[in-house]
């Protein structure tokens, strides 16, 4: 329990510098660090094609996992895919996510979680994200609805 906590402690100082991208700012993905043991997150630009990339764009560069970079590394299983995702009014995205995402738990799910979270949420549509593995969400996850703001919270109470 203790390291889960010093696992979100340390992506909330990770998020704490991130913020939506405006028109200047370049759009980050979010993948596991390879220093501290794999332990917290990474971001990196986004260089696709899109200047300005969608859901469809971003899943699809978080997937295809982080340029040659030896600070970083993949987060999710081999062979993941995304099933389906649906944008609701509300700012929720749903996304439904391959069995092989069922194989993660405790500080893998966390990291892969915000990974996906934090990508996804500086899109200015995107208020929070609900995760689910082939319509079904994990039984083992705490709350079914994620948000950058979490973090970001999280980042306010331990520095104060």
């Amino acid at each position: 329990m203790r390291r889960a906590y010093l696992i979100v402690l340390s992506l909330a100082l990770l998020a704490a510098c991130a913020a939506s991208p405006g028109p200047e700012q370049q759009v980050q993905l979010y993948f596991a660090s390879t220093r501290n043991s794999g332990a917290s997150l990474v971001a990196l630009p986004y260089r696709g094609d899109e200047p300005s990339p969608g859901v469809d764009a971003l899943l699809a560069a978080l997937l295809a996992g982080p340029p040659e970079n030896e600070e970083a590394a993949s987060p999710f299983p081999r062979g993941l895919s995304v099933l389906s995702w649906e944008l609701r009014t509300d700012g929720v995205l749903s996304l439904d996510l391959s069995e092989h995402y069922s194989g993660l738990s405790d500080v893998s799910l966390t990291l892969a979680d915000y990974c996906i979270v934090l990508t996804l949420g500086q899109l200015d549509s995107v208020e929070q994200v609900e995760i689910t593995v082939a319509g079904r969400p994990l039984s083992y996850r705490s709350h079914p609805v994620l948000s950058p703001a979490e973090v970001l919270l999280e980042t306010e109470l331990s520095l104060s």
